[in-house]
């Protein structure tokens, strides 16, 4: 259980979401609601996260920023309403906010143990950048999950006979962009190929494409309007088109076709999932050919995992199959929450094993060591 006692948190911080997820220090584990990664700074000064900040920030885009992560590693800050901000207090805001709502299951008390989630290639200088976040956000001193580590840890919870060193290929198709690494069971050791553009975003992108080609067929000038509409009016209708492109592409990940309201347009347009993995079949291809690369270097994997939130397209499972000769690829079936599900394990076992030396499941390495 976690040291003294309470409860642990785990934390991915997406360009798109924030998952999180806990452990109780009894066995229990368990996925905490997702929110929205945009932090917005209100009139008061105040930074607001979740649905209110998304919401504020259609008619305001100037005083919002929607990935928080990247400006982190990028640079010092940036200007919310032409002031300036910190990225570690966009951050911490974001931690704050998940630690908060998860507080009333554990009676109000904060988390003993907290694990961070963060991308293959991060090395010591940018967790460090994000552990001055955490540290804002009052969390302790966190324990450092690569991505692919905690996709693979989910996934082999109900495998205990996976031999140690097994080969998994990870596919974390995140909303910017698709990431491919190779683990081996029960070690922190793994190969990461970087990321590519085949995330939610590159496909809500060409999903656009496809809506702006009918709309300009049968109403340019309405579609013109909407884009080039000054004021709050025209900012909001163009933030909820592409909050409804997102939702049109994931339902077509389930169905074969989907309606789309197109403000200005006299009819709703229809949309079939044939046409859309017609215009995303090259960026998903991209995805296909850094896994196909993975496996001609290292050979093929047991497994291969996809996890994200834009791993449910089915065109992107039937390419990644074709890529490595394996069978279709194995879907976890929580892909929005894997990271954190995984990383809630790695880091309810490991502090248990502080208390209770037992054998954990994986071997974490020092920090130094962690990302060689």
């Amino acid at each position: 259980m976690p040291r003294g006692g309470g409860w642990g948190l785990a934390v991915d911080i997406g360009g798109a979401f924030v998952k999180s997820a806990y452990w109780d220090g009894e066995g229990g584990i368990g996925p905490l609601p997702v929110i929205p990664a945009t932090v917005l700074r209100d009139l008061d000064g105040r930074l607001l996260t979740g649905p209110e900040a998304v919401r504020l920030a259609r008619t305001a885009p100037e005083r919002a920023e929607s990935m928080p992560l990247h400006t982190l590693t990028g640079g010092d800050g940036v200007l919310l309403g032409g002031e300036p901000v910190a990225s570690a207090d966009l951050v911490a805001a974001l931690l704050t906010r998940v630690a908060r709502d998860a507080w009333p299951g554990f009676g109000r008390s904060a988390p003993a143990e907290l694990t961070m989630v963060v991308p293959a290639r991060w090395g010591l200088a940018e967790r460090q950048d994000l552990g001055r976040a955490v540290a804002a956000a009052g969390l302790p001193d966190p324990r450092w999950v690569p991505a692919p580590l905690a996709v693979a840890s989910c996934w082999s919870a109900r495998r205990a006979e996976l031999p140690l060193d097994t080969p998994l290929a990870v596919c974390d198709a995140g909303a910017t962009g698709l990431r491919v690494a190779l683990v081996r069971h029960g070690r922190t050791g793994h190969v990461s190929l970087g990321e590519v553009a085949s995330g939610g975003h590159d496909l809500d992108e060409a999903l656009f494409g496809l809506v702006e080609g009918r709309a300009t067929a049968v109403g340019p000038d309405a579609w013109r309007l909407l884009l080039d509409r000054q004021g709050p009016e025209g900012t909001r209708a163009r933030a909820l088109l592409r909050e409804d492109l997102t939702g049109v592409r994931e339902t077509l990940s389930a169905s074969t076709g989907a309606a789309l309201v197109v403000p200005g347009q006299d009819s709703e347009f229809l949309l079939r999932r044939a046409e859309f993995e017609e215009v995303v079949r090259r960026p998903l291809h991209r995805a296909a050919e850094m896994l196909r690369r993975l496996v001609s270097g290292h050979g093929a994997p047991y497994a291969v995992l996809l996890a994200g939130g834009a791993a449910r397209t089915p065109l992107l499972s039937e390419l990644l199959a074709d890529a490595v000769g394996t069978g279709v690829p194995d879907l976890l079936p929580d892909p929005v929450n894997a990271t954190v599900l995984g990383a809630a394990r790695l880091g309810s076992t490991v502090a248990a094993t502080e208390e209770r030396p037992r054998k954990a499941p994986y071997i974490f390495a020092k920090d130094g060591d962690l990302f060689k």
